[in-house]
Parts: structure tokens; sequence; C-alpha cells
């Protein structure tokens, strides 16, 4: 049921309800697609990827035309500097926008194999598995979460793992959010995402470039101001540009909700297959461990936040299971929550929606194994980042 005081907003209540409603028939056509197959490869390049892989190429297209008139305008017009340079404004405009984004290798936080030789066997194991190369770069971050992507000129793939999160996981869970995310670099989810970038961040951009939300309350603000501090053709022109500002503003939203609305069932449909390759490769159970870990996971953060001057940072883990354990009961609720507060221009599918798909095939134990003494070799390796782990939730006590 569509609720709006949980459902995302997206400018008005009638389109936050069709993107809610039409999010949950997507989920519901995709369970019936991969229950029919749960081992199928998608054929080819989706309609949506096709499209938008078109409008990045007009983009680039676009900027490619952009340098071209500012080259012409500096070497070859024979205008004053001053007519030239408002001429210009409109070209660096659409190059601002249009700039192509490779992203940086992280340069903090890695983990090389001579630190974590136990962590990097594992995830060879893992992407093996999975059927993909091994990631080229292994991080780690303080954030509740993880992630893979292809970074910097070279496109080098790079796994970030959340310690937080890592820390509250069950051990066999870990292995499941390790194959979720080398699942993603198998389906090669990062290359389709960066060719079609350009499209999928045009409007972002040019929402950013003009302020970010609520547009026209700015616009009226600084007409207030303006009129307040000047009189006369001041007045109307400010009035003007910041009108200007804000239909730019709105367009940028539209065609961002435009675009997402063809991005983000691949990104849902990419979810749910890099959820059946951890399925695959850790199991069944697992699998729902780590989502209900994701699930609880800002509760528990919050539990370790009133006991971590008590404990020190070994004691992290256990910490963790004993409040994921007494959390438990509120997990029924917390999959409802879910499923309410995501839509079709979610990036990724409710938690309860994607458990429900791992609910409904048979249990299967996963063709990878880790025992206890290895995990506890990683967990040797990774106590430098359990101590910040446990530094941060000391630091932020000092906020309130």
């Amino acid at each position: 049921m569509y609720d709006p005081a949980l459902a995302p907003w997206r400018g008005t209540t009638m389109v936050g309800r069709w993107g809610f409603r039409r999010g949950l028939e997507l989920d519901r056509s995709t369970h019936e697609d991969l229950l029919a197959d749960p081992e199928a490869r998608p054929a080819g390049p989706s309609s949506g990827e096709f499209w938008l892989s078109a409008v990045s190429v007009v983009l680039a297209l676009l900027g490619v035309a952009a340098a071209g008139y500012l080259v012409w305008l500096v070497v070859a017009s024979d205008l004053p500097p001053g007519v030239r340079l408002a001429l210009a404004i409109p070209a660096l405009l659409v190059l601002l926008l249009v700039k192509p984004s490779f992203g940086r290798v992280p340069k903090h936080g890695v983990i090389t194999e001579r630190e974590a030789p136990q962590l990097h066997r594992l995830v060879r194991e893992v992407a093996d598995a999975a059927g993909t190369p091994v990631p080229d770069v292994i991080c780690a971050d303080l954030s509740l979460n993880a992630g893979v992507a292809r970074l910097g000129w070279r496109q080098r793939s790079v796994l970030v793992i959340g310690i937080p999160l890592w820390v509250m996981l069950p051990r066999p869970a870990r292995l499941s959010l390790l194959a979720h995310e080398l699942g993603h670099l198998a389906n090669g989810d990062p290359l389709r995402v960066r060719r079609t970038l350009l499209a999928r961040t045009f409007g972002t951009r040019a929402v950013m470039a003009t302020g970010g939300r609520n547009p026209w309350q700015r616009a009226i603000r600084a007409s207030e101001s303006l009129a307040s501090n000047v009189s006369g053709t001041a007045v109307l022109f400010g009035m003007i540009v910041n009108g200007i500002v804000a239909l730019v503003n709105v367009a940028g939203a539209t065609a961002q909700l435009l675009v997402d609305s063809v991005a983000m069932p691949d990104s849902r449909r990419a979810e749910y297959r890099a959820d059946l390759v951890a399925r695959r490769v850790g199991g069944s159970a697992p699998f729902l461990r780590s989502s209900e870990t994701v699930l609880l996971a800002g509760r528990i953060w919050q539990d370790l936040w009133h006991q971590a001057p008590r404990v020190d940072a070994e004691q992290l883990e256990a910490m963790a299971a004993e409040a994921r354990q007494r959390l438990a009961a509120d997990l029924p609720l917390a999959r409802q929550l879910s499923r309410r507060t995501t839509d079709l221009w979610s990036t990724h599918p409710g938690e309860d929606q994607r458990m429900r798909l791992i609910e409904a095939l048979p249990d299967v134990d996963g063709v990878l194994s880790v025992d206890d003494v290895r995990w506890a070799g990683v967990d040797t390796e990774l106590a430098p980042w359990r101590r910040a782990a446990h530094n941060a939730l000391l630091g932020t006590r000092d906020r309130f």
C-alpha cells in the first residue's frame, strides 16, 4: 500500500503513487521471470540500456560540439573579447553537464595482498565460484555498505567492504555479501552502468548546478531579497534570471525522473541477479541472514554506539551478534518498511522483495564454505579496521 509518509517524495503525490505501484509491478514480473529460470543470463542489452546508450552518445557528441565551438571562439573568431565570453558561457555549461566522469581508485583504505593474504585468498575463491576475474583492488571503509565499481582511466575493478557492516554480519553471511558484490562483476553490471553514465547523470547534474531541490522556493526568496535591496529594472532582471534557473532545475529533475524510469528497472534486475549468485555461492540461509542484518544495520550500529565506551574493538562482533538477536523481533516490521520506502526510481529493490525471491526458491547450501580457522585469520588481518570502526563509534559521541 502506498504511504506518502514513507514513500520517497517525487514532486507530487500522483507521480509518487504511480512510481510506487509501477515498482511493485516490476518486482512481481522480475520474480516471475527469475523463478521460472534462476540460472538464465540476459540474452543481450535491454531496450532501456539501448536507449540510454543512444542518449549517452548524443550527449557525448553534444560535448564534442561544445568543445569545438569554444575552440572556434578562441582561435578563429574576430568578435570582441566581451562578446566571446558571453557566447562561451552556454558551451561551458554544456561541458560541465556532459563531462566524462571516470571516478578515482581510492588511495586510502586499500588492502594489499601482503597485508591480508587470507582475505585476498577468500575473495579469489568467491570470484572463481561466481565466474568473474578477481577484483583489481580491495578497499575497506567505515560505511554501512559494500560495493563494486570500475574506476579510473583504466577502469580497474574495485571491491569496497564497509567494515561496520562486515562486523555485524554472521561469518557465513559475509561470504554471501562478497558473492553478491562479485556477482555484479560476473553479470557485467559496472560496464553497463559505465556505458550509460552520461544519460544517467545529466539531469542530476543540471539539478545540482541550479541549487538542488525546491527551486521555486529559492527563486521566490531570492526575488524578495532583491526587492528589499534594489529597485526598478534590477529587480525585474533578477526575477527573470531566478525564474529561468528554476525552470532549468525543474526540467533537469523531470529529465532525471524519465531517465531513471528507464534505467532503474535494469538496476533492480541486476540486484536480483547478483542475489542469485550470492545464493548459489554462499547458500540460501546465509543470504537471508545478510539481508536481515542489512535491515537492522542502523539500529545495530546505534546499539554499538551506546556500548562502545564499555567494550574494546575485539568485542564488536560479539556485541553486534547480541544486538542482532535482540532486534530480531523487529524484522517483520523492518521488512514491511523496506517495501514501503522503495519505488520505481529506487536504485535497489526493497530488502523484503529480495528476500522473497530467495525464499521462493529451493534452499541450497552453496558451493563454497569457509571454516572458522580461516575466518579467524581474516579477522586478524582486519583487526586494524575493527579498531578504526570502534574509534568511529567513540568519535561520534562528541557530536551529542
